[in-house]
């Protein structure tokens, strides 16, 4: 008898609630017990895993346009930084070589010139392939200079007073070096720069 009484009542509120449906009823509809409307339905497995992809499709895209523009911008910030570097390195050894005495030891990697022509002090230039490093040593002031880092390669050229290459340590009347340094960016090379000076005149030796 409950039954047939309940089941009599939601037979009558469906009734209702069509009739309310109907434009110009003034009825006003009512939910029905255990009946949850489309708006409140939670997402099922196959939208949430749709939306699992598309958020995370949108994350990789950004996270490599940010890579790649992290990495343009390291980059250029090396090319400044070795640009400014080679230029200070050449500025410093020109002036020293011109104003040094004769040269007394040669090596394409390394130099060893008189300092300041009348004394019995020394200037030498020497890159070390292991660290990369070119430096400079006074010993007249027993002080080391690093010039360039990140060298991956060097080469000094000795010419004569005709400034025709020699080999000769007693015709060198100019030096010439050349260098190619790098940089690393999320621990690869990836950045070079290539350096050529112009023949450096030894004006302290004899011709």
């Amino acid at each position: 008898m409950k039954m047939n009484t309940s089941r009599r009542a939601n037979t009558e509120k469906r009734t209702l609630n069509m009739a309310a449906a109907r434009p110009g009823s003034g009825l006003k509809a009512t939910a029905l017990p255990g009946v949850r409307s489309k708006a409140a339905r939670a997402m099922t497995l196959v939208e949430m895993m749709v939306a699992i992809g598309v958020g995370f499709t949108v994350i990789t895209v950004m996270a490599t346009v940010f890579t790649s523009a992290s990495c343009s911008f390291a980059a250029m910030t090396n090319y400044v930084s070795m640009d400014g570097n080679s230029r200070n390195a050449l500025d410093q050894m020109t002036q020293e070589i011109r104003q040094a005495g004769d040269l007394v030891e040669f090596t394409p990697t390394h130099l060893k010139f008189g300092y300041r022509a009348g004394t019995n002090s020394f200037l030498v230039f020497d890159w070390n392939a292991a660290s990369g490093q070119l430096t400079e040593f006074n010993t007249a002031t027993t002080t080391t200079n690093v010039l360039l880092t990140g060298c991956n390669q060097l080469a000094f050229s000795l010419y004569n007073s005709a400034f025709a290459p020699t080999t000769i340590l007693s015709q060198g009347k100019g030096v010439s070096v050349s260098w190619t340094c790098s940089r690393t960016i999320l621990g690869r090379k990836s950045t070079t720069e290539d350096m050529q000076q112009a023949l450096i005149v030894i004006r302290n030796k004899p011709l």
